[in-house]
Order: C-alpha cells, then structure tokens, then sequence
C-alpha cells in the first residue's frame, strides 16, 4: 500500500496600485558626489602627494552653505577648493592630505551641506581606492616643493 501525499496550493493575489511622480522626488535624492581622479582601482606613483579632482550636485533651496573635504587613508578631512561658478562645490580640486603609500590607499570625498541656523542638513561620502606602486629605482618619488 502507497501513502498518499496532500499538498494544499494556496494562492493569494494582492493588487495595489502605486503611483510615484518624479517631480515628488526630493532633490536631495538627486545629490551626487563623484571623485573624477584618481580612478577606483587606478595605480599611480608611491611617495607622492596626489591631486583629486572632483564633482557635486548639491545646491538647491534645502541644500545650501555646501563645501567638499578629503581624506587620505582616514587621517582627517582637510577642504579641497571650488573650482564652480559663484565659488561652489560642482567642481572640485584637492590634494591627498599625506603622500601615497606602496599598497592599497583611500582616499574619501565628503559632501557636507549646512541649514540656514547652521545644523548639517546633508551629508554624503564616496571612497575610492587606489594603488600606490614603487617606481623603476624602486625608490618612491617625492614630491616638489617650492622654496
């Protein structure tokens, strides 16, 4: 004699209508922070100071007071310069705040954005990692520096 098996299908259908307008999207979801250089990935010279370059979207009538910091291998934010119009953040130009180290490196952008009364209303970070490699002497480069 053969048991038999009883399966029980239940199914349930939910039907919800949803509906989502863009122009309800806030802005601040539209932000964005972008490191152009160095490249994630990207290997370049031990030794040297590296120069980051730069972009961000925050502006608008909630996001105001804006600014971008770097940090290099997590050793504390320090500003980078406005390179947009009217001296705002859409373009951005920094240096590494320490020189590249043979290995993996990090460098991290921090978009911050300040209320009226002075309370950060906006915060955004981006890492990219990078590999500093000895050159041909296997001795770093320095970087110059003007007397």
């Amino acid at each position: 004699m053969q048991k038999q098996k009883t399966v029980l299908l239940f199914a349930i259908t939910v039907t919800a209508v949803v509906t989502i307008s863009i122009l309800s999207i806030p802005t601040a979801m539209a932000t964005i922070l972008r490191i152009n250089t160095p490249n994630q990935g990207q290997k370049v010279p031990a030794g040297s100071f590296l120069t980051v370059t730069g972009t961000s979207m925050p502006s608008n009538a909630t996001h105001t007071k804006c600014s971008v910091q770097l940090q290099t291998n997590q050793h504390g934010y320090k500003p980078v310069s406005p390179l947009g119009p009217v001296g705002t953040y859409t373009t951005w130009k920094g240096a590494t705040s320490e020189p590249v180290k043979v290995g993996v490196n990090q460098v991290e952008g921090q978009l911050l954005c300040f209320a009226d009364n002075g309370t950060p209303n906006l915060i955004k970070h981006l890492v990219h990692n990078f590999t500093g490699i000895q050159t041909n002497s296997g001795i770093p480069t320095l970087p110059a520096f003007p007397h």
